[in-house]
């Protein structure tokens, strides 16, 4: 039972974020569900990243999904060792971080979670 729970944990994508906060820092995440962990951040609850508590307005930066938990793991890892100008060229998109299969428009959720707090 434990393999088939593994195996369809393993199945769903995963997303690999940059968010920056009011002090022009950036923070690198990854999740299941980067609306939802983006709203997480930006409401400053307790599900908050450390790192982010009190440093709002947030601004989501970059977005993007990869096909595994593996996937997403090395590339948070390749990301947070890059320097500044490297990961500015990956929110211009002029670089990519291995492994991504699709860039998401982070206007929209930005846009979204917005919503929610306001609302």
């Amino acid at each position: 039972m434990n393999d088939v729970t593994n195996h369809q944990k393993s199945d769903k994508p995963w997303f690999i974020y940059l968010v920056k906060n009011k002090l022009n820092q950036l923070y690198a995440g990854i999740s299941v569900d980067p609306k939802r962990r983006f709203l997480e951040h930006a409401s400053n609850g307790p599900k908050c990243a450390r790192a982010l508590k009190g440093k709002g307005p947030l601004r989501l930066m970059f977005c993007a999904q990869l096909e595994t938990h593996s996937d997403a793991l090395k590339a948070e890892i390749w990301l947070k060792k890059q320097t500044r100008k490297t990961k500015d060229a990956i929110i211009m998109q002029q670089k990519t971080v291995p492994s991504v299969i699709q860039i998401l428009d982070v206007n929209a959720i930005q846009k979204e979670v917005e919503n929610k707090l306001s609302s």
